[in-house]
């Protein structure tokens, strides 16, 4: 996501500049697309992948096919996440902010606002770790500190425990599930408060057919916002997801509000309060545009029915919705595994 306002990438600094050209020996294979590169990008020019160093720019081509042809494909189900560790120890210049923008496909100024909010981010997903290990090394050399953590220790194959209330205990938290059971925990087990946004676009769009011709006769666009909260345990389990249309605010007691937003606010407050080693993490919202770099928006488009509107024609109806759940729980649960990396040690 760019605007006028962002400073210019690595790539847009140098358009000017004359082309070089190299050798075939010097060009660098991409370890996922098997195109070649020239030896000056960090970045595939094709599927963006990060590139392996040019340390093979010598060896005969057919020695180098035969060793790309023998790595492993991609699996869309593993890879590896350069994370943004928080609470930054250095300054980094400006020119510095430009080349890391660069590397991560990001503006600059998406880049700099990440690092300014002082919490965890992730920057890019590698698909093997040797390739998050260059990356991690050369945000190193420009004064950034990031860790690698694999994509499956984010367990997202297990869900969020959606719950419908809360009862607050001297002692415990007791939450009843949306499922209808009930669990408790001591405050003290409470560690982190994740809160994002559900955001959903839905587009309807009805065409109606004719003689083998279709022409748009209706359409429209929804557009719905729900804010949401994660609550995270020192066990490591999925968690207690809350979202407002679902949930009664009956233990705020007299405070209560009108709405949804004013309760969360509130309730987060006083969970706050209560656990003495609860961490709040308000961040998603600011770093959206970072976070589309490293889990995309996803859209799903589905056929309705194909209804008769008159002698030879018939109006079909298309859905596309477009929302960032997979985004939210993907960030949610990168910062549950980072802070059970911290209670580890």
């Amino acid at each position: 996501m760019t605007d006028a306002n962002h400073a210019p990438s690595v790539s847009d600094a140098g358009a000017d500049a004359r082309p070089q050209s190299f050798a075939l020996a010097e060009m660098v294979a991409c370890e996922i697309c098997q195109r070649r590169n020239p030896p000056t990008r960090a970045n595939c020019l094709y599927c963006a992948a990060i590139l392996p160093a040019p340390d093979n720019a010598g060896v005969p081509e057919p020695e180098r096919a035969s060793a790309a042809a023998a790595k492993p494909t991609l699996d869309v189900d593993s890879g590896f996440y350069v994370v943004l560790a928080a609470h930054q120890t250095g300054a980094i210049d400006e020119s510095s902010l430009v080349e890391i923008a660069g590397l991560l496909n990001l503006a600059t100024a998406e880049v700099k606002s990440a690092v300014n909010l002082g919490g965890p981010a992730p920057l890019l997903r590698a698909a093997r770790f040797g390739e998050a290990t260059q990356l991690n090394a050369k945000l190193q050399a420009l004064g950034i500190e990031a860790d690698i953590i694999p994509a499956d220790a984010l367990n997202l194959e297990l869900p969020t425990q959606k719950i419908r209330a809360l009862e607050f205990s001297d002692a415990d938290l007791a939450a009843t599930l949306l499922t209808g059971g009930k669990a408790s925990v001591p405050w003290s087990d409470l560690i982190l408060i994740v809160s994002g946004h559900l955001l959903i676009n839905r587009k309807e769009r009805k065409e109606r057919q004719r003689r083998g011709r279709s022409k748009p006769v209706d359409g429209r666009e929804l557009f719905s916002d729900e804010s949401l909260i994660d609550l995270y345990m020192r066990s490591g389990d999925p968690g207690w997801r809350i979202s407002p249309g679902g949930f009664d605010f009956s233990c705020l007691g007299s405070e209560k509000a009108l709405t949804a937003f004013e309760n969360l606010v509130t309730l987060i407050e006083l969970l706050k309060m209560r656990a003495p080693h609860v961490e709040v993490d308000d961040a998603y919202h600011r770093l959206r545009p970072v976070l589309a770099n490293v889990w995309p928006l996803e859209s799903q488009t589905k056929k309705g029915e194909r209804r008769r509107s008159g002698v030879g024609k018939v109006d079909v109806e298309t859905i596309t919705t477009t929302d960032n759940e997979v985004q939210f729980q993907s960030y949610s649960r990168l910062l549950q595994r980072i802070k059970m990396r911290e209670l580890e040690g």
